[in-house]
């Protein structure tokens, strides 16, 4: 369901990129995308494919429209990248979501794409059609993300906040193919599916703003994005306890027990932990209405270290 749906997602929200677009589509003679590996029945424009070559001597591949999409240039949405001059021929160059390095993107349940980008490159797209629209700017991937969640634009009218799912891409990157290979969508702040070129990884955003509350509610507030400050925890998340360093922490904690019990389980969120705080720390109370504490009885259980 989650895998299907970011496909859905994306496709829906690209639909203009792909309008008027110079590619051949054809019939493909495969049993699946090349990419994504769907049978051609799945997938959002069944039994459509269109050609891609790695490099001027790769194999050709037949990959479903969604899984093309980040490869397809826009002058219109985007626009122009750079000029390639050859000789005295010079090619305009247009920007493709697939060569967005550095940036990232939201796709919310009304199937509209955010996108966040480093500041030269906003420089150079902002004159395009989303760009115009809003729909670009220079922030942080996780700090549009948070702003989404805050206006509610990541939940549909009527609905349970995230029942209808996002889509979250930490870096579009270079490398479409490994992209789009297994892009997931979000239907839970426990389980925030973070899209990237390097694959698909889950982030606990639920415990970390807990973890947010308690660091509030003891007054370390400034500690929060500070590395030196989670060291202890970081350490022992890479495998590297230091019992004497985490026994200074506990000194340095007024509730120690309450902040531990509040982290995430995952030692790789808890690698994460200073530069997803840095995000959410000053919006904490704009997001009051995700800190919603279960019962005593069926309160997460994380590990104390």
């Amino acid at each position: 369901m989650s895998r299907h749906l970011a496909y859905q997602r994306l496709f829906a929200a690209t639909h203009e990129l792909r309008v008027g677009a110079e590619f051949s589509r054809f019939t493909p003679d495969t049993p699946s995308c090349a990419c994504c590996n769907r049978r051609w029945s799945e997938v959002e424009a069944p039994f459509q494919a269109a050609e891609y070559r790695y490099g001027k001597s790769g194999e050709p591949e037949q990959v479903c429209l969604t899984c093309y999409t980040p490869r397809i240039p826009s002058e219109r949405l985007l626009g122009l990248e750079r000029y390639n001059h050859t000789g005295n021929t010079t090619t305009p160059i247009y920007g493709k979501l697939g060569m967005l390095v550095g940036s990232g993107g939201i796709i919310t349940p009304r199937n509209e794409l955010y996108l966040t980008l480093p500041p030269k490159l906003h420089a150079k797209y902002k004159k395009g059609e989303w760009g115009q629209q809003g729909r670009l700017s220079t922030d942080k991937p996780l700090a549009r993300l948070l702003d989404l969640l805050i206006a509610g634009a990541l939940s549909a009218p009527g609905e349970r906040p995230l029942e209808q799912g996002f889509v979250y891409i930490e870096n579009w990157g270079r490398k479409a193919d490994i992209l789009m290979r297994r892009l997931l969508a979000t239907t839970s702040l426990k389980e925030v599916w973070c899209n990237s070129e390097q694959g698909v990884t889950p982030l606990d955003l639920q415990a970390i703003l807990e973890t947010a509350q308690v660091l509030k509610t003891l007054e370390l507030t400034n500690q929060a994005d500070r590395l030196v400050f989670w060291k202890p925890i970081t350490d022992a998340a890479r495998g590297k306890r230091d019992d004497a360093a985490f026994d200074a922490w506990l000194g340095k904690v007024p509730d120690p027990r309450a902040l531990l019990m509040a982290l995430p389980t995952d030692p790789f969120d808890r690698l994460r932990l200073p530069a997803v705080l840095r995000e959410v720390m000053p919006r904490l109370s704009a997001l009051e209405a995700y800190l919603t504490p279960a019962p005593p009885q069926t309160q997460r259980q994380g590990s104390l270290f």
